[in-house]
């Protein structure tokens, strides 16, 4: 059971595409050995493609581990590298939170002048300053889902199954819509 990381991503280029972002930056993950992030950079991609948006990996893509400390960090070299992105989409909402705090001590207002978006929709998001706008998974059904299908196939010998279960974009006051 696991959330569509990859549709997931492209909503959330297509959310900021649609308030006028073409200069998106993406955080976090090790794209070489993680499937989630790597489905993640990958809907980025896809949908930046789609809508005929520059994309370059190289350029506007930061990877760290998914904590604050080195989102902090990979987005001090995020910004450097690409000084004229107005969006960053974080891999994760740990990550959403450690790159708003790196954007603030670089004196950027979010999201006046740079919007973030996270992933996962942890509590903590919706009391940060600003409320992050996010995409929460629905942790509660993957776990009740998954814990279902481990009792299933040991009591029956199942095969294993493979569902994806919902997802939401919940629009905080991260993002900011450019002119």
């Amino acid at each position: 059971f696991t959330t569509d990381d990859g549709a997931a991503a492209q909503q959330v280029i297509r959310l900021l595409a649609g308030r006028g972002h073409r200069h998106i930056g993406v955080l976090g993950g090790n794209w070489s050995c993680s499937q989630i992030s790597y489905s993640r950079l990958m809907g980025c991609r896809d949908a930046c493609l789609q809508l005929g948006i520059p994309f370059d990996v190289d350029r506007q893509c930061e990877p760290c581990r998914y904590s604050m400390p080195e989102a902090y960090a990979a987005t001090r070299k995020l910004l450097e590298r690409c000084p004229e992105l107005t969006a960053i989409f974080a891999v994760s909402d740990v990550m959403a939170l450690g790159a708003i705090r790196a954007l603030r001590d670089m004196g950027r207002r979010i999201p006046e002048d740079i919007s973030v978006v996270g992933y996962d929709g942890i509590v903590t998001g919706q009391y940060s300053l600003p409320r992050l706008t996010t995409v929460r998974q629905d942790t509660q059904q993957l776990a009740e889902r998954g814990v279902d299908a481990l009792l299933r196939s040991i009591q029956r010998r199942s095969p294993p199954v493979h569902e994806l279960v919902p997802f939401h974009l919940i629009k905080g006051e991260s993002v900011a819509q450019l002119n």
